[in-house]
């Protein structure tokens, strides 16, 4: 009995000091104690999905940042958490780098990159020649970009061409020849950076801007005024300003200023009475305006199909390049035989009738 109290305690004393020693999961007493554990898994960021935003980026002057989503299976790690993202030279223009480094149970690095390009172009003034063959380009300067690309096209919304590379990003001007003058042109801009090599554009291109400008202007003054006379001047000016010929339509008198008659505000000025005589009628002086409109239509190059000359000589400009207009009987045509459309810009003042002839994009 002794013997057997001996052993057990022996026994006991034995899986203590092995417990003590080597812990509970590795002992095993009379095949009823058996633990195992339970190791964690570290994964390689490279063997799983990663996705990064690498399109390009537009400058702001500020640190840009890329979208970086990680997933382990059906998982989506979490940044902070699961990996750091790190970014760096993303603040100029150029190549931005991103670092993306594994923690907790994910381990490795993963490095890519973005590409910061200049932001868009701004044209400042398109001016031409007096002949419309040269068009000179000026547009501000990007300290960012490398250089610029000109494009150049026939319709706002057509097919535009480069026309020219521009290699110094201080070069902000330059000069497109040989144009046609019956033609409308549009030109864009675009800033881009040279990294490697490589070429990287600004995602968007400047506004179109196009080739309008003074075509003629005219200006007559009468000996004679008064105050009816002058508001008659005024009166067909106004209803003539502002009018638009698209390319083929045609300026009628009659259909923009119409009769020059009381109901319609005009007043009693002098008019001519066959070859030798005057008298007082409701628009007495409107023959200014449409002859300096006639003067204005012949140096555009407008085709005339109607115009009349006066009975008597007139104080504001010679007899050839006059023209009178009565409502019914004597009436001022002009076609627009250009490509391009024309604004009529017609005023008065203090006797003085001006018409300004400007070419427009449509």
């Amino acid at each position: 009995m002794k013997k057997k109290t001996s052993l057990k305690f022996l026994v006991i004393v034995a899986i203590i000091t092995t417990t003590l020693f080597f812990g509970v999961k590795n002992v095993y007493a009379e095949g009823e104690i058996n633990s195992t554990t339970n190791q964690t898994v570290i994964k390689d960021l490279s063997s799983l999905r990663v996705d990064i935003d690498k399109s390009n980026a537009t400058y702001t002057g500020k640190p840009l940042t890329k979208n970086v989503n990680i997933y382990d299976e059906n998982t989506k790690l979490v940044q902070g958490t699961d990996y750091d993202v790190e970014f760096k030279n993303n603040k100029k223009t150029g190549k931005a780098k991103i670092i993306v480094t594994g923690k907790g149970n994910y381990n490795g690095t993963i490095r890519d990159y973005f590409y910061i390009v200049p932001k868009k172009a701004y044209i400042r003034k398109v001016l031409f020649s007096s002949n419309f063959k040269k068009a000179t380009i000026q547009w501000d300067k990007d300290k960012k970009a490398s250089g610029y690309v000109i494009y150049m096209a026939t319709k706002k919304d057509g097919e535009y061409k480069k026309v020219k590379n521009i290699k110094k990003n201080k070069i902000t001007e330059y000069t497109v020849k040989n144009l046609n003058p019956n033609k409308m042109y549009y030109f864009k801009i675009r800033s881009y950076k040279t990294v490697d090599g490589k070429k990287y554009y600004s995602t968007k291109y400047s506004k179109a801007k196009s080739n309008t400008g003074l075509l003629a202007k005219i200006s007559l003054v009468s000996y004679s005024s008064g105050n009816n006379r002058n508001l008659n001047l005024k009166k067909a000016c106004k209803a003539i300003d502002g009018t638009v010929l698209k390319p083929g339509e045609t300026f009628n008198w009659f259909k923009v200023v119409g009769p020059a008659s009381a109901a319609r505000g005009y007043k009693k000025a002098t008019v001519f009475r066959g070859k030798t005589k005057k008298a007082l009628d409701y628009g007495g002086g409107v023959c200014q305006v449409s002859s300096t409109l006639y003067q204005a239509a012949l140096k555009t190059g407008l085709k005339i199909l109607e115009r009349h000359q006066h009975s008597q000589r007139v104080s504001y400009t010679k007899l050839g390049i006059d023209a009178t207009v009565t409502y019914g009987v004597n009436n001022l045509r002009f076609k627009n035989n250009k490509k391009y459309s024309i604004k009529l810009v017609m005023y008065s003042k203090a006797g003085r009738t001006t018409c300004e002839m400007y070419r427009i994009a449509d």
